[in-house]
């Protein structure tokens, strides 16, 4: 999971007159505040066997034996691991004593707590009101517990003094899109989860409450980029804690879209590379991330390659000559141009839109096809989500396509339908808007409407599927020149409007191009950043002037959308 918490933060505890139920006993003593580099050990509360299953301890070697064959990468997955009491006291104080702030980004959408390693930063009087988290924590990194770990993954030594946890809610909408958890010295990954164990289905949750942890293999074994789909999908459980190691480029993993009304709670962590005094510690342990450290470097370089591939299209097709302003729409090119709104062909209205454009550098035109053919085109849309299941609740299956689409990847950094071939009358109808935007005539209004000179354009019709699709604001999302984007959306509906289901449009400033190791410079660039956003909408052409140093996302769309967000979409090189 993506890091986001603040960790000069604490969190936020609502003080309350009576700490809630617990089977252990708590001290009203504050210990001395832990430097980053005390041992857990001096702070744990109970003795292991008071927190932990006993039965995990005895099992270790099976459990190791496991963990390193499970597919699609090394895992487990361990329940009951916890005192069933003690899981309780903390999903009560988790729900009643923290506060969660609600986190948006380009790759994910939750509610999370504060850092959990700066517990020991809070003043006694509320300390005393978490005393089954501060338990829980001691205990997961208490030597015993991190040489269980150890044994079981076979990792080696794991710090005691870099606590790494939090909680988080996901609720319906939430989700957290893949990624390989590559951020600084991680080690080892774990979940707990934490349902409503008294719920009927507390054992396990339906594969239609979304939720799921999806663990994706390789595309294949000389690729870095993760598989189209996922391998394997663990759904929440009461009580169950799920571990693998940190591995670049392979431990691909995803959290569902939560698509019921059931909350899915559950606190996430890490265990990390021992630190500078620690035992075990090594100038070189991070090279231990890779297969073959000696190959570090060009396996980096690989997957960065293997990230771009796949984009829409990798060069731009050239017109014959640089297309430039002619002010007026000949009628030959009113003869191509058929499928547009007459108005926007008029000489007045395509000032208007020139004006515009020269003060802001974007403008949004509604109603931008002929309504005779957006009212043709409308059903036919609407029949293909009916037809897949796609929305309104549901999440689209993965594999969902259509004849004549493929799935544009990898989901590293985008996952999207793309259309290839025109083999049903959507497909045909699709096509035709496509090849108007590819030709001369549709250049040479755009050249009229932005006074740009045009060398080149490259483009794709795209389906983003309900519940599965998105792309990120990764590095390879920009273009090495200013581009003019011109985009047509067609997503029937006014739910996005909002943009509460996602599919909205979103223009980020990357600053320096510094990105995450997932891949996103959404999170890294902050509010701040964020330039231009434009929701979802019917019959709607966006026309962006971009620079290179700017980078764009598709929001993932959630299952609870009408249906797909369709688009075509272009970019248009500009001479400069």
């Amino acid at each position: 999971m993506p890091e986001t918490k603040d960790k000069q933060s604490v969190p936020a505890v609502e003080t309350k007159d009576k700490c809630p139920a617990s089977t252990t006993e708590t001290k009203d003593k504050r210990p001395a505040p832990a430097a980053k580099t005390t041992d857990k050990r001096a702070r744990t509360l109970e003795p292991l066997t008071s927190t932990f299953s006993a039965s995990m301890f005895t099992a270790a070697d099976e459990l190791s034996t496991s963990f390193a064959q499970a597919t699609p990468y090394p895992h487990t997955r361990i329940a009951p691991f916890c005192s069933d009491s003690l899981l309780r006291g903390v999903r009560t104080e988790m729900l009643e004593r923290l506060h969660y702030t609600q986190k948006e980004t380009d790759i994910f959408k939750y509610h999370q707590s504060g850092d959990l390693a700066n517990l020991d930063g809070l003043p006694a009087a509320e300390q005393a009101q978490l005393p089954c988290l501060r338990q829980l924590r001691d205990s997961l990194y208490s030597q015993e517990f991190r040489d269980f770990v150890s044994r079981v993954t076979g990792c080696g030594p794991l710090s005691g003094s870099r606590t790494d946890m939090s909680t988080n809610r996901y609720m319906q909408g939430d989700h957290l899109l893949l990624h390989d958890d590559v951020i600084g010295d991680r080690r080892v990954s774990y979940i707990i989860y934490l349902p409503d164990p008294d719920a009927a289905d507390a054992s396990r949750w339906a594969d239609e409450s979304g939720g799921g942890l999806e663990l994706y293999a390789r595309e294949s074994p000389n690729s870095w980029a993760p598989a189209e789909c996922p391998e394997k999908t663990i759904r929440p459980r009461w009580n169950q804690l799920v571990m693998f190691t940190v591995l670049p480029g392979q431990s691909h993993h995803a959290v569902q879209e939560v698509c019921g009304e059931r909350e899915r709670l559950s606190i996430q962590g890490w265990f990390h590379f021992p630190q500078p005094g620690e035992p075990g510690y090594s100038v070189d342990q991070m090279q231990q991330l890779w297969t073959d450290g000696a190959e570090s470097t060009l396996s980096q370089i690989a997957a960065s390659h293997q990230r771009a591939h796949g984009t829409q299209e990798t060069e731009f097709m050239a017109f014959p000559k640089c297309i430039e302003d002619t002010s007026i729409v000949s009628s030959e090119d009113k003869t191509e141009l058929r499928l547009m709104n007459p108005e926007y062909l008029s000489e007045s209205v395509m000032t208007q839109v020139a004006s515009r454009f020269a003060d802001d550098s974007h403008i949004e035109l509604a109603q931008f096809l002929n309504p005779a053919v957006a009212s043709a085109l409308q059903p036919l849309l609407n029949a293909a989500d009916e037809h897949d299941k796609v929305g309104n609740g549901h999440m689209a299956a993965h594999g969902t396509r259509g004849a004549g689409w493929i799935i544009n990847g990898p989901p590293v950094v985008r996952r999207f339908a793309c259309l290839q071939s025109a083999e049903d009358a959507l497909g045909v109808q699709l096509m035709d808007i496509h090849k108007m935007f590819e030709g001369p005539a549709f250049a040479r209004w755009l050249a009229s409407v932005s006074a740009l000179a045009l060398r080149g354009r490259r483009g794709a019709v795209r389906r983003f599927r309900a519940g599965l699709d998105y792309t990120l604001a990764s590095p390879d999302a920009g273009s090495s020149c200013t581009t003019l984007d011109a985009v047509l959306c067609l997503a029937p509906g006014t739910t996005w409007l909002d943009g509460v289901v996602g599919g909205y449009h979103c223009y980020v400033d990357s600053g320096d191009g510094d990105a995450s190791n997932d891949g996103s410079v959404y999170r890294a660039a902050g509010d701040d950043g964020i330039l231009l956003t434009t929701p979802a909408s019917w019959n709607s052409l966006s026309l962006v002037m971009r620079e290179p140093n700017v980078v764009r996302f598709i929001k993932y769309v959630s299952a609870h959308a009408p249906g797909s967000r369709w688009d075509v979409s272009f970019e248009y090189s500009v001479d400069e």
